[in-house]
């Protein structure tokens, strides 16, 4: 199935509506930032130790806010590189393709005015 939508930036100043209920971009980054509690990274861990990726426990690190230890071998790299992984959830907004197209073809049709110093320059000029 195609995707129909297409994402624009948003800033912490934009406003979500929910039915009725509105919130600012940086509320609602601030709310799942928050979210991101022991319980969620403990669910996290089961999960993916079933999918068979177990990491070693850190009592310093984990996912969300400070990372959790782990090395990495990139291509071409003689060695590995000690580091952190750490995840990060970012917040999209998607308009459907409708309104986008009524959006470009609004502003297809919007064109510069003339600026009133073409005819003096055009005269300058000859």
């Amino acid at each position: 199935m195609e995707d129909r939508f297409k994402p624009i930036e948003c800033n912490d100043g934009d406003v979500l509506d929910f039915g009725g209920n509105t919130y600012k971009i940086a509320k609602f980054k601030q709310a799942m930032d928050t979210s991101f509690n022991p319980t969620l990274e403990s669910i996290l861990n089961q999960e993916l130790s079933r999918q068979g990726i177990n990491r070693k426990q850190s009592l310093n690190g984990n996912w969300f806010q400070k990372g959790t230890d782990c090395e990495i071998l990139t291509l071409g790299s003689p060695s590995w590189k000690k580091g952190k992984v750490k995840i990060k959830i970012s917040v999209e907004f998607y308009v459907e393709e409708e309104d986008l197209q009524i959006t470009n073809s609004n502003n297809s049709e919007i064109t510069e005015p003339e600026s009133p110093l073409d005819d003096l320059r055009r005269m300058i000029n000859e």
